[in-house]
């Protein structure tokens, strides 16, 4: 009976204890996951969902955080995340698009130095990744910290837009591709001139473009004349001398051949406000001749359009050599904490998850057993592609995390169909010598700047390129004449074009000397 007793006092301990650890169960079962805000990058003309996005619903099950988003697009990303940081309260991570480090982190400190938790081992499929491939220094602030992780897809792109020529137009012209500017005008004229649509009304677009960039933009126009114009502005020559390109003759030659073809109705006009997401509309039309792109196939292009188009070498000028800007294998920004983080462990394992080999190159392509598969080698592979950017419903693709150094992408992926259509594209303007000897990315992102010489750098950019926009449009539309040049060259002068150039070949000049 005394033993019946004590067994009876024991369960009346244990029960209510047991009970308590139940109930303590229940709330750790029913406490909802970590939840952290970001804003995030997002491309212009296509619409992302990302709050509702099936990859991140998985990242979520997997680490237990949640992640509210604010997108912003492309074009307002600059001014969205500079009001971010005035307003003094910041979101807790800032992923994608671009972000000024040395400004954020060293300067201002408004950035968390992630350094010291990657020693902890709060990031390891990142570290790891980072450090076997040596690019730690790269990522390293002028203070010695590191406040971002990188976003890297090593897959050795030299260009960023290729030309492509309306194949179907030339074939029912009985037209070769051209290779001169002369021979491309001719066929502009023919695309003008021709109704191709049948309705009866001279609207074929002969060129469409964009303003202000590398792929879509006519700035690579100006490779025709041997001028590998880019969004700073300067480039190197292989003497190691720094260039500011809107100085040089091809520039105004280049200019002076576009007012040809604004007058005889040949170029866009609307280049000078329309965005990427109008010019795709336009070309998607299947009323336009040539323009420039990133590729054909998995874009904003229309399949059934993109069919007509054919890769083109770039043409040049009468005793110039075609020059576009060279682009190279760059680490990109992916993502910072803001010093207003609330949870920096629980923000980390949701990066790093990302990281994870199967989880980030589901990122880019799709589920696995949908769009990607893992072969028996274990190599994973893309064996579908939706058409019409359709993988942006369910998987960030350019606008998530990803980090692969090309020794580790080798060895875990089997490149898709439209990037391998891309790297076709960059061995064959490789091969016809007309990408610039020393990629101008050297200058403006690979060699390191001091807190001071950024500031200057993105002072003056900021300046010289309300100039130069406002004289390509006004040369574009009413002529290159003398007074015109000699009225922007003292503009250049005084929006401190000697001064831009003067930083970058000290930038340039000790990187050189540190290599």
């Amino acid at each position: 009976m005394k033993r019946i007793f004590r067994l009876a006092c024991a369960l009346a301990l244990v029960v209510p204890l047991l009970s308590g650890c139940a109930r303590e169960a229940e709330k750790e079962a029913a406490a909802p996951p970590a939840a952290l805000t970001a804003l995030q990058y997002e491309i212009d003309n296509i619409a992302v969902d990302f709050n509702s996005l099936w990859y991140y619903q998985q990242i979520e099950r997997q680490t237990g955080v949640h992640v509210d988003f604010t997108e912003i697009k492309d074009s307002e990303w600059s001014s969205s995340v500079s009001l971010a940081f005035a307003r003094g309260k910041m979101p807790d991570m800032i992923l994608r698009g671009s972000l000024d480090v040395e400004e954020y982190g060293v300067s201002r400190h408004l950035l968390v130095p992630l350094d010291e938790y990657m020693a902890k081992g709060y990031l390891p499929n990142y570290t790891e990744r980072m450090d076997r491939a040596g690019l730690r220094e790269q990522l390293t602030a002028s203070d010695g910290h590191i406040y971002q992780l990188g976003f890297l897809i090593s897959q050795d792109v030299n260009t960023n837009g290729h030309f492509f020529i309306n194949r179907t137009w030339l074939d029912r012209l009985g037209l070769k591709v051209p290779e001169t500017v002369d021979e491309l005008t001719e066929v502009l004229r023919r695309f003008r001139k021709e109704d191709f649509n049948g309705n009866g009304v001279q609207d074929e677009i002969p060129l469409e473009f964009t303003f202000d960039d590398n792929t879509t933009g006519v700035y690579n126009l100006f490779s025709f004349f041997g001028l590998p114009l880019n969004e700073n502005y300067v480039y190197a020559d292989r003497a190691g001398k720094v260039h500011f390109a809107p100085e040089e003759e091809p520039f105004f030659e280049t200019l002076s051949w576009l007012h040809q073809l604004y007058l005889e109705g040949l170029l866009d006009i609307d280049f000078i406000s329309q965005g990427s997401t109008i010019w795709a509309e336009k070309v998607n039309e299947g009323n336009t001749g040539m323009f420039s792109y990133w590729r054909l196939q998995n874009t904003a292009l229309n399949p059934g359009i993109a069919a007509n188009y054919e890769i083109m070498l770039p043409v040049h000028a009468e005793g110039r050599q075609a020059c576009l800007p060279r682009n190279m294998d760059i680490i990109e920004f992916g993502a910072a904490l803001t010093a207003d983080n609330r949870d920096i462990e629980s923000s980390l394992r949701w990066l790093d998850a990302q990281f994870e080999t199967e989880n980030m190159l589901i990122s880019q392509n799709g589920a696995v057993g949908d769009t990607l598969v893992r072969r028996e080698d274990g190599l994973y592979e893309v064996k579908y592609v939706p058409p019409d950017n359709e993988l942006y419903q369910s998987v960030p693709v350019i606008c998530g995390q990803f980090f692969a150094p090309a020794e580790y992408y080798a060895s875990v992926y089997v490149p898709a169909v439209h990037r391998q259509e891309k790297a076709a594209y960059c061995r064959l303007y490789e091969d016809a010598k007309v990408l610039e000897p020393v990629s101008s990315k050297l200058l403006t992102t690979v060699a390191p700047k001091t807190t001071a010489q950024s500031s200057a750098a993105q002072r003056l950019k900021a300046k010289l390129k309300s100039a130069v926009d406002a004289a390509i449009v006004s040369m574009v539309t009413q002529g290159v004449t003398d007074e015109a040049r000699e009225a922007f060259a003292r503009q250049l002068r005084e929006s401190g074009s000697e001064e831009y150039i003067r930083v970058y070949q000290q930038v340039y000049d000790h990187w050189r000397e540190e290599k």
